[in-house]
């Protein structure tokens, strides 16, 4: 694939859809068998925002990122023109990811905590939880996955010999 937008896009749908079904997965595990779900208290929902967020954060950010870095290095991703700067992120995977996770958990947080005290909204019914988890993972997912792709695409070099790497 030579269009960094169109594999921009491509990844990150793969990454929300994925991020949106263990969003479905975990409320189930988590909440499943409850009526309603309180939103505060160590099983209520903001608590549960910060490992939803920091699963996102990660996850949305390694994957996508050392698969990108591997289609360039081995040329299956062949982009038209070198980067003119890197990003501010860093380079290894991992440690990019684990900046993304506390980004996740803080972002998540900072959401869940507009209906519980903004709001005050204090219980939410099985479904509406399993819709709001749903829809966040979707959107967590995109975002971390999107940004982390522009990234990558600006930060990894490609095979050698190759002049071309980034968007």
């Amino acid at each position: 694939m030579s269009d960094p937008k169109k594999y921009i896009l491509k990844e990150t749908a793969i990454s929300s859809v994925i991020n949106a079904l263990f969003s479905v997965l975990f409320v189930f595990v988590i909440f499943g068998g409850q009526s309603s779900v309180s939103m505060q208290g160590a099983s209520g929902l903001l608590f549960d925002s910060i490992p939803q967020g920091i699963a996102i954060g990660f996850m949305g950010a390694f994957f996508p990122s050392f698969l990108t870095r591997k289609r360039i290095a081995t040329g299956a991703l062949s982009l038209p023109t070198r980067a003119s700067s890197s990003s501010f992120l860093p380079l290894m995977p991992v440690l990019r990811a684990l900046l993304f996770a506390i980004a996740g958990a803080l972002v998540s947080l900072a959401v869940f905590a507009v209906p519980t005290f903004v709001i005050g909204i204090a219980t939410l019914t099985f479904l509406q939880v399993l819709l709001l988890k749903t829809l966040w993972g979707a959107l967590l997912g995109a975002g971390v996955s999107y940004i982390a792709l522009r990234a990558a695409l600006h930060d990894y070099p490609g095979p050698r010999g190759s002049d071309a790497t980034t968007v």
